[in-house]
């Protein structure tokens, strides 16, 4: 099976043209600058990689591509709650689905935050306006290598007080890890009843936010003494965000853990999946 994806910059998307190739499946991948997402990549990169800028309505045809059996669409903004974040992921992904109808190819995967559950309806009438053959993934905190949990979790790591709130610190998470979401990614293409239909997908353990650095501290960080302290949730929110500074990571981090991200996983009912103990995800990679 020939499988085009496409959004690198995004973080499921990068790992993917490691992760996702096998014997059964040959993977392309676009991207705006070939070499500066090849400098980029700390692992090999296992996709044919070509230059294609979505931003562009003079996507060239085939772009030396083969004919593709079936595509992924990593979202290409932060989130679909912003206007412009908004304008500009409809403009590519419409250069997307064009793209792709010039290789033959109707099947298209849209993969996107699960934060993203209220702002998808835009999304599902572009897909209905092309007639494309679509799934669409709501996916939970995906972990693994080189995620912006885990850059937020070392800073956090090394400061001697940690400050939270009832309001972040009490929300429930299914982590899954990233090596489990490319082969739940690839398994989802061969069940009938996924398509044209929205998946939310998390991962086999809900446990909160708090919990899960916790966790994470005492799984990978050496036990020196580190307090935790409650704060007023506008108290919270205002001394992260004046901190953040526009950092992609922390804002990524505090944006995903305002709404509860327990998902139900009522796929299941259609696909058999087993999923990675947590403590294995994070003691791996």
């Amino acid at each position: 099976m020939d499988i085009l994806i496409s959004g690198l910059n995004n973080y499921v998307g990068r790992r993917c043209t490691s992760l996702m190739a096998d014997t059964d499946f040959r993977l392309f991948a676009i991207t705006r600058n070939r070499k500066l997402f090849e400098d980029r990549m700390s692992e090999p990169i296992h996709a044919q990689v070509f230059e294609v800028d979505l931003l562009k309505d003079d996507v060239q045809d085939g772009v030396g591509l083969p004919d593709i059996d079936a595509s992924f669409y990593f979202t290409q903004v932060p989130a679909l709650d912003d206007d412009v974040n908004l304008r500009v992921e409809l403009l590519c992904l419409r250069n997307f689905i064009r793209l792709i109808k010039r290789l033959r190819c109707n099947r298209l995967v849209y993969v996107t935050e699960l934060t993203d559950r209220r702002s998808i309806e835009p999304i599902l009438d572009l897909l209905r306006e092309f007639q494309i053959d679509y799934t669409v993934v709501l996916k939970n905190l995906v972990v693994g290598k080189d995620c912006w949990l885990y850059h937020v979790y070392q800073q956090l790591s090394s400061r001697k007080i940690i400050f939270y709130s009832n309001q972040y610190s009490g929300k429930l998470l299914q982590p899954i890890g990233i090596h489990d979401l490319v082969r739940w990614l690839k398994a989802i293409l061969y069940v009938p009843n996924f398509h044209y239909n929205v998946l939310e997908v998390g991962g086999g353990e809900v446990i909160s936010t708090v919990d899960l650095y916790r966790l994470y501290r005492k799984l990978t960080s050496k036990l020196n003494l580190q307090r935790m302290v409650s704060l007023p949730n506008w108290l919270f929110a205002l001394l992260y965000r004046k901190g953040t500074n526009g950092r992609t990571a922390t804002m990524s981090f505090l944006n995903a853990i305002q709404i509860d991200g327990k998902v139900e996983n009522n796929w299941d009912a259609y696909l058999t999946f087993s999923f990675t103990p947590l403590k294995e995800i994070l003691l791996a990679e």
